[in-house]
C-alpha cells in the first residue's frame, strides 16, 4: 500500500509541476538545482540534504514541496529529457532514427539519468511524450498494434544500454588485441580467433557504430515484416 501512495505522490507531483515556476524554494527550482548537481558530480551526488543545501535551505524546506528523494530523481529524469524531436514529415523510419539520435544526444548530455532505475512504465508528461514520439512512427510503419509497445521497448532500451556503455568505458591504455592474442586459441574459440586475425575486434569504447547498426538491421526487417 506503502508503495502504491508512493507511485501515486510522484505521479501527481509530475504532471502538477509547472515549467513556470522559477522560484528556487519551488517544485521547479529544487529539480533544476538537482539537475544541476547531478551533471555536474553524478546521481550519487544528490540527497535531500545536499540540494538544500546548494539553494541555501535546510532539507526539511524542501521536504515541504518534494516528499522524497524517490520523487525527485523521478522529476529530475522527466524534466531532463526535455521534449522530443518534433515529426519532420518523413518516412516513418527518418522519424525512429531521428529519435534515437537524440535520445542518444539527452543521455550523453546527462549521463546520470542511465543510473535511473526504470521501475515501471512511463508516466511523466516528457516521458510519455518521448514514448508517444516512438510509437507513433512505428503504427506507420504497418507494425500490427499487439507489437508496437514491445518494439519501442527494444529500440528505446538499445539506445539506452549502449550509451550507458560508452558513458562507462575507460580507455585503460592497453592494446586489448594483444591481450586476448594471450588466451584466443582457434581450436577452443574460433569465431573469436578469426575476427582477431582481420582487426574485427579493435575496441576504441564507441558504442555508437553498434547502435547504428543495429537499428538499422531491425528498421530493415520491420520493412521486410511489414511489406
Amino acid at each position: 500500500m506503502s508503495g502504491d501512495k508512493s507511485a501515486a505522490a510522484t505521479f501527481r507531483l509530475l504532471w502538477e509541476t509547472k515549467e513556470s515556476a522559477r522560484s528556487s524554494l519551488s517544485v521547479g527550482g529544487i529539480v533544476e538545482a538537482a539537475i544541476a548537481l547531478a551533471d555536474a558530480e553524478g546521481l550519487g551526488a544528490v540527497s535531500m540534504q545536499r540540494v538544500a543545501g546548494e539553494l541555501g535551505y535546510t532539507a526539511m524546506a524542501l521536504y515541504r514541496h518534494v516528499p522524497g528523494k524517490d520523487q525527485l530523481v523521478a522529476l529530475m529524469a522527466d524534466r531532463a529529457q526535455g521534449r522530443p524531436p518534433e515529426e519532420s514529415g518523413r518516412e516513418w523510419r527518418a522519424e525512429i532514427l531521428n529519435w534515437a539520435d537524440a535520445a542518444w544526444d539527452f543521455y550523453l548530455a546527462h549521463p546520470w539519468m542511465l543510473r535511473v532505475a526504470t521501475t515501471g512504465a512511463p508516466t511523466g508528461p516528457n516521458e510519455l511524450a518521448w514514448f508517444e514520439a516512438l510509437l507513433r512512427p512505428l503504427a506507420r510503419s504497418g507494425l500490427a498494434a499487439e507489437n508496437l509497445v514491445a518494439t519501442a521497448m527494444f529500440i528505446s532500451s538499445a539506445v539506452r544500454d549502449l550509451a550507458r556503455i560508452t558513458t562507462e568505458i575507460v580507455p585503460s591504455g592497453t592494446d586489448y588485441g594483444n591481450l586476448l592474442a594471450q588466451v584466443v586459441r582457434p581450436d577452443q574459440f574460433p569465431t573469436l580467433a578469426s575476427l582477431m586475425a582481420t582487426g574485427a575486434l579493435e575496441d576504441d569504447g564507441d558504442a555508437r557504430p553498434a547502435l547504428d547498426f543495429g537499428l538499422n538491421l531491425i528498421l530493415d526487417g520491420l520493412r521486410t515484416h511489414t511489406s
